[in-house]
């Protein structure tokens, strides 16, 4: 994690009765995250009932957005964790860390004990300090 990396970008957590403002500025990202079970329409419907929350990673130079992720809170008899639902952006390595960082800080100051993230196999060469603890394998009906 860089300074610069620090100092250029900043995540926000966009409230629920902001979601319809924001939807068309990050439909696009969030398409890119569909899969056969989950799309934009069930994302937004999550966000707007709470269980999800949206964030946005914003260059603060220009205010555009260069990515956008979606997460939860699972509860465990134990343990809350904290998931990465969805995630998609560009520009990836030069905020992926930082904002990461910052995520894991605000899921503790939020009760959490882990992070979770649903992802493709390629994002563990990104993500080091996460662990492959187990493959979903999933089988259409």
């Amino acid at each position: 994690m860089t300074e610069e990396s620090i100092k250029t970008f900043e995540n926000i957590i966009v409230p629920i009765n902001q979601i319809d403002g924001i939807w068309d500025e990050v439909k696009d990202e969030i398409v890119r995250t569909n899969d056969e079970v989950l799309n934009e329409k069930d994302v937004k419907e999550y966000l707007k009932d709470g269980s999800y929350t949206l964030w946005l990673v914003e260059e603060l130079s220009t205010n555009d957005i260069v990515a956008v992720f979606t997460t939860e809170f699972a509860y465990y008899p134990r343990n809350k964790t904290c998931r990465v639902v969805t995630l998609a952006g560009k520009r990836l390595y030069e905020w992926v860390d930082s904002k990461l960082h910052d995520l894991e800080i605000w899921a503790i100051e939020q009760g959490c004990s882990h992070m979770d993230m649903y992802a493709r196999r390629g994002w563990k060469k990104i993500l080091t300090e996460y662990k492959e603890d187990c493959v979903l394998l999933r089988k259409k009906l």
